[in-house]
């Protein structure tokens, strides 16, 4: 599944790049955009332990501003939750107590950053950029077994490198299409229980959705 996105990013840039070469320009330069997006998260290392399932359970505000050339910076704004049902098993207290139950494990998170980009042709009908992220999350970590739930909740500092591409609906249309993927390292760690415990927590995240382009 992960080798298919990769492949499907590759060949939205390929297709925008092309563009650059073999056409001139057309439509126009955005001065900004916004966006909407869907995120489809996929857990890696230690998070991916805790929750493999991958999660559509997700969105993303961002807004981007063009300085010089290609050249953007913005925001980004998203909530996004992952979670996965493990059966029975046993949980060990760290008063030597035990319980044998079936459990429940969901994060749900809050982030938070800021944004810098390059889009290397902005006046084409595909826009294809690279981008990074710096910011923070705000994380809360369940387990529910029976009747208990146990969380703890924790803020983090993150880092998000992303490719992915703007797609104009037309040459001079102002909404359009972003298709984008990103891997999200976080701060962020995991202690319940005795057996639960994982840090710097991290993430795939592929995002579709659409776009207000202003002149």
């Amino acid at each position: 599944m992960k080798k298919n996105i990769w492949i499907f990013v590759v060949l939205v840039l390929t297709t925008g790049l092309t563009q650059a070469q073999d056409k001139p320009t057309i439509g126009f330069k955005p001065s900004s955009y916004y966006t909407f997006s869907w995120n489809t998260t996929f857990t890696l290392g230690d998070f991916n332990k805790w929750v493999s399932n991958a999660s559509p359970a997700g969105f993303d505000l961002g807004g981007r501003y063009f300085l010089d050339k290609g050249l953007t910076v913005g925001f980004n704004l998203s909530w996004q939750r992952i979670g996965q049902n493990y059966g029975y098993q046993t949980f060990y207290g760290t008063d030597g107590s035990a319980i044998t139950a079936n459990n429940y494990r969901f994060t749900w998170m809050v982030p938070f950053q800021g944004v810098v980009a390059y889009h290397f042709v902005p006046d084409k009908l595909v826009s294809p950029y690279i981008g990074l992220g710096i910011g923070g999350d705000y994380m809360e970590h369940h387990l529910m077994v029976q009747e208990i739930d146990d969380y703890k909740t924790r803020w983090d500092f993150s880092l998000t490198p992303e490719v992915g591409a703007l797609i104009k609906f037309g040459n001079f249309s102002s909404w359009g299409a972003l298709v984008a993927f990103n891997y999200k390292w976080t701060t962020n760690k995991i202690e319940l229980y005795n057996d639960m415990r994982s840090k710097n927590l991290s993430m795939l995240n592929l995002k579709v959705g659409i776009c207000l382009i202003v002149r």
